[in-house]
Formats: structure tokens, sequence, C-alpha cells
């Protein structure tokens, strides 16, 4: 493989977002001097002859979305600018030792091998590539500027054509964050959405898995290439999205070390690919307010989960909602009415429960609590008390998060139970 380098109004913290996300995105990348895709004709390139030079081309240490753009403009085609050998490094603002040897490399080994290296990397672990010459490159990624050059994708292409909506937030949610990513990502399934994000610990991880459980498409972006694919943990969970219809999609060439430039590109790309995003929790300083912040550069709608005031994990969405950077999410079905969607079946009601047990899922589904607060909203002594709550767990309807807090679940919140008195 070609060697790749490790590096690759609102309010004041999210005016930093902004700042912070923009300057990792971009970094050297000058994108007032040539480097605007919007300024290319790729109609006057031949597409076969030009897709192998594209595919390398990506792959060089220190060439981004931007750079590649400006290498076009200057060269007139990736093999033109291949071509130039060492003197392309002049041309790629992050150019360091890497990208020497890579373009050494390349006058060593030749365009064509190193490309049919790179698309049998993909090969082996079920993938393809594609670039913007391909009918199946997104046109929501396509109208991007700077957009990613080159796309490897594991699972059904198709998957990008469809209706999308983003689902993120952080990687520590609290319970009320991970049900509330359930909720919205089970509601946008069922109405035939395609639910996007980044396969990372917490939020993301819980939209995709809720999005499965619903029947329904996810699609992950990741920060890692197909071949590596990020978090290790998260590897059966990406399988499962792929057998399910879904896709893992990277920028990254097979290979690549991941840096912390691949993580705001990703972010790019799941707003890029989203119609709208849902922001779910997001700490003042998160991967996910980036996704945001790139949202809002592109044009895209942007919501938010409001929480509460003295949240760690809320600030970052009380923030985009009280600078009017987002519109606040109520309810999974006004969120599908806000972006014009239906809701989707639902599921039928579970076997009837008891008197204690349909007491105590009517004060959860009015506010989650811990087992001292259900005490006192339901009056049922310790041993009651528990023994529904085991029940409910058993049947589904119940969760608890660290043993401490108890939540009704999707199911639950369903059925909507009434509230009813013990015997």
């Amino acid at each position: 493989m070609i060697g790749v380098s490790r590096s690759g109004g609102c309010g004041p913290r999210v005016a930093s977002a902004r700042a912070r996300g923009a300057a990792t995105a971009a970094a050297a990348d000058d994108r007032s001097s040539h480097g605007s895709w919007t300024d290319l004709d790729l109609r006057s390139l031949d597409s076969d002859l030009e897709r192998p030079a594209w595919l390398v081309l990506a792959a060089i240490p220190g060439v981004g979305p931007v750079s590649f753009a400006r290498c076009i403009a200057r060269f007139g085609s990736a093999r033109a600018a291949l071509a130039a050998g060492l003197g392309l490094a002049g041309h790629v603002p992050r150019a360091d030792e890497e990208t020497a040897a890579a373009l050494r490399r390349v006058q060593r080994e030749g365009v064509a091998a190193i490309a049919h290296q790179l698309a049998e990397a993909a090969r082996r672990v079920g993938g393809v590539v594609l670039t913007a010459f391909d009918p199946r490159y997104p046109p929501s990624l396509a109208r991007l500027d700077p957009r990613p050059p080159v796309l490897y994708v594991v699972g059904a292409p198709d998957a990008l054509l469809t209706t999308c909506v983003a689902v993120v937030g952080t990687r520590h949610p609290t319970g009320y964050g991970r049900a509330s990513a359930v909720e919205i990502a089970d509601e946008l399934a069922r109405a035939g959405v395609t639910v996007v994000s980044g396969l990372a610990l917490g939020v993301d991880g819980a939209a995709h898995e809720a999005a499965l459980a619903a029947g329904g498409r996810t699609v992950a972006v990741l920060p890692s290439p197909i071949d590596r694919v990020y978090p290790p943990s998260h590897r059966a969970l990406a399988a499962r999205l792929v057998a399910e219809g879904g896709a893992l999609i990277s920028e990254s060439p097979p290979g690549r070390i991941t840096g912390k430039p691949d993580f705001a590109r990703r972010n790019r790309i799941i707003s890029g690919l989203a119609e709208a995003v849902v922001v779910v929790e997001a700490p003042d300083r998160s991967g996910a307010l980036l996704t945001a912040v790139a949202a809002l550069d592109q044009g895209r709608e942007v919501y938010a989960v409001p929480g509460p005031i003295d949240s760690v994990a809320s600030r970052g969405c009380n923030r985009l909602i009280a600078d009017h950077q987002a519109e606040i999410v109520t309810s999974p079905v006004g969120l599908l009415q806000r972006i014009g969607l239906i809701r989707g079946v639902l599921p039928v009601a579970v076997a009837n429960l008891s008197d204690a047990e349909g007491l105590v899922l009517g004060a959860l589904l009015k506010r989650s609590g811990s087992i001292e607060e259900l005490m006192t909203r339901t009056n049922l002594p310790t041993g009651p008390l528990a023994s529904a709550l085991t029940l409910l767990e058993v049947r589904g309807l119940v969760t608890s998060f660290g043993g401490a807090t108890f939540h009704p679940t999707l199911a639950a919140r369903r059925i909507g139970l009434p509230i009813r008195a013990p015997a």
C-alpha cells in the first residue's frame, strides 16, 4: 500500500468548535487557491483512464479533498499530476517525507499496479471503490465542495443513494441520551430512512443497533480504513449492519494509519450523506458538535435533543438550540413530521402486566428514576418494587443503566400504558 501519514451567531464554545473543525478538516489547504471542485469539469476527463490515477493520487500522504482538486486544476488530470513525480509535492501543502516516498513508489511501480493493489485490498474485505466518475457515487456527496475524491464501501453502495438522516452524539451518553438515540433511530428506520452514524461507542452504536432492531438499514462512516474497523469492539456490529443491507464507508485507503484529520473528514461525510443531522447528546468538546458544524456549513438541517441545564453531556445540544443553530427535538414523531416523513408501523402489544408492574411502568413512562424515587412515586414496598422491576426487565420493557437508574424501553413507550393504582 502507499504509505499514509499519521496526521493526515454561535455561542463562544460552539463557535470554537466550528473553528476547530474547519482547522482540522482543511489544515494548510488554502481553498481560495485553485482548490474548488466547482471549477472542475470532470466531463472533459476520460473516466476509464483517470480512475486508477484517482485511487493512487487520493492515497498519497497529505493529499486531502482540497489539495486533490488543486492538483487536478493545476495539472489538468490526476494522471498528469502523478506524472509530475516529486514535483507534485510542491502543490501539496502538507507534503512531507512520506509524501515524497509515496511519489517515488509511484514512479517505481507505476500507477496501474498500485491502483490494482488498492482495489484488491478493498475486494479482500468485501469492498468496492467508488470515484466521482462512478454512477453509484452518492449525489449528496457529489454536491459538496470539497468532496471525497475516492470512497471505499463495504456492503450495499445503493444504501448511500437512499434518504439518509444522521444520528450522532457523545461516546459517553447518559441513560436519557442512549434511550433518546434508540427511540429516534427506531422511528427513522420504521419510516424507511437509512440511519447514518459513525460506529463510535455510545450514541452512534446505539443508533445503529436500534435501526437494525427495527428491521431498517443503517450506514456507518468510518474514520479508519474498511480493513481496520474502528472501534474494534464494534466489528460485530459492523458485520451485522452490512449483512442486513447497510454499508460501511471510508475515505481512507486500506492499510492507512488513522489520525485526527480522518475523524474530521468522517464527520463531514456523515453530515454530507444526510438530509438532516440529529445531535442527541454532545458535551462542549465533542465530535458530534463538529458534525453539526459541518452540517451547517453544508446547508443541512440540524436538530438537537435538549437536556437538563446542569447536564455536561447536553451542553452542546442546549447551546445549539439556544443559538438557533439547531431545531429542538421534542419527540421522535415530531422529528419525523419536521423532516416530512411518516411514522412507521407500531409493534404489537405485549402480554398483560400485573398491577404492580403496570404501576411501576406507568411511573417510568412519566419519568425515569432510581429505586428510591420509584418507592416514593408508587408507594410500593422495596420487595414488590424490586420484583416488578425484575419482571419488567425480563419482558424487555425496562432497562437500567449502571444498576442505579431505570428507564422504559422503546417497546414500553410504544405501548403507552396508563398509570394504574395498586389493587
